[in-house]
């Protein structure tokens, strides 16, 4: 390869990043998520960072980033996927078909989001745990009960 196909090739390398995180952004529904919910100021409150999550068909490893409050939660993606990702506050109101989902080991927290619901979304044991009581989901104590025989 010459030295200018060499340099076109670095050139395309940025383009095709950026059209790949903005096409994510519109598969996974963020796009649409961030129409109703998109929030540029910084949230007070408990913060995690690079935690795995799933929005709409797109999963987000070790990427997302969260801050929790009395009124809802922030989600935003970290620098090198913010393209077409911009942050979201959602309040604890929009949030429906709230549900455990234990597989492999793994807590995680299914649930729709806005109201008629715009996407679907699969977020880590640790956000559980910080929802309100009133919309948290309770573990189903008959799965964990020994029959007696």
């Amino acid at each position: 390869m010459s030295d200018v196909g060499s340099l076109q090739f670095l050139a395309i390398i940025p383009v095709v990043w950026c059209v790949l995180t903005w096409l994510l952004s519109r598969i996974s529904g963020w796009s649409k998520l961030a129409q109703r919910y998109a929030n540029s100021s910084p949230n007070q409150g408990e913060k995690a960072s690079l935690r795995t999550g799933r929005i709409g068909a797109v999963t987000y490893h070790s990427c997302l980033k969260f801050c929790v409050n009395d009124e809802g939660f922030r989600v935003a993606v970290a620098w090198p996927l913010r393209l077409g990702h911009r942050p979201l506050f959602i309040p604890w109101s929009d949030l429906h078909h709230i549900s455990e989902d234990n597989m492999m080991f793994s807590q995680k927290v299914k649930l729709s989001i806005g109201q008629p619901t715009l996407t679907r979304a699969l977020f880590p044991g640790w956000f559980r745990y910080r929802m309100p009581m009133d919309i948290r989901p309770q573990k189903d104590e008959s799965r964990h009960r020994r029959t007696r025989r």
